[in-house]
């Protein structure tokens, strides 16, 4: 009997720590569910923010009604939201009770003008997969302050620029010769081509 009393405590004593461990287990499980907006909360939260917002921009909705809308949202769905909706509703309601109904004015950049921009291609497309892509130029159009500064402003070219240029009438040269509308093509313009991009590629190393 005195032999057999050391395992018996042996048995408890790990009963004990394995229920300790669950019972920590646990209240952390818990302890992290509880800290914390929950997911359901922060979408119940947007959803509703979108809908008064939308009711704030629409002019056949009554006033009283959008103010309702945001001040049950002050109330109800702040929770795990950002300080910016936030303080955007407050001022919302304190419009409101000041007297100022009209909607919110969009800011959407009517009287910007925006940055005028082409894209093609300044050369022609390859006509195999393994080739390098294309360059493509761009075309800056409007004041000074959105162009590049030194291609439009002083007429110099970039080092790439110049290089390109090169290829252009270096192509242009050696194709001016051939016939596309000819059955047969001779041995130098079928060489045209591939030049050319070979040329281009070693602009833009």
């Amino acid at each position: 009997m005195p032999s057999e009393l050391p395992n018996e405590n042996r048995r408890t004593l790990r009963r004990a720590v394995f229920w300790r461990s669950v019972s920590a287990l646990f209240v952390l499980t818990v302890a992290a569910f509880a800290c914390g907006p929950s997911v359901q909360s922060i979408y119940e939260g947007n959803v509703r923010f979108e809908h008064c917002y939308r009711l704030d921009l629409e002019v056949d909705t009554a006033p009283t009604h959008r103010e309702a809308c945001w001040k049950e949202w002050l109330g109800m769905y702040t929770y795990g939201q950002p300080r910016d909706r936030i303080e955007y509703a407050r001022r919302r309601v304190r419009a409101f009770a000041s007297g100022d109904v009209d909607c919110p004015k969009l800011d959407i950049g009517d009287l910007k003008r925006a940055e005028a921009r082409q894209f093609y291609l300044v050369v022609p497309s390859p006509t195999s997969v393994h080739a390098s892509p294309p360059p493509v130029a761009t075309r800056w159009e409007g004041d000074a302050g959105t162009a590049p500064p030194a291609a439009v402003t002083t007429g110099q070219l970039a080092p790439e620029d110049q290089c390109s240029a090169a290829c252009h009438e270096t192509y242009a040269a050696c194709s001016a010769p051939c016939d596309p509308d000819a059955g047969k093509v001779s041995a130098p313009c079928k060489a045209c081509g591939p030049d050319y991009k070979a040329c281009m590629k070693r602009c833009f190393r």
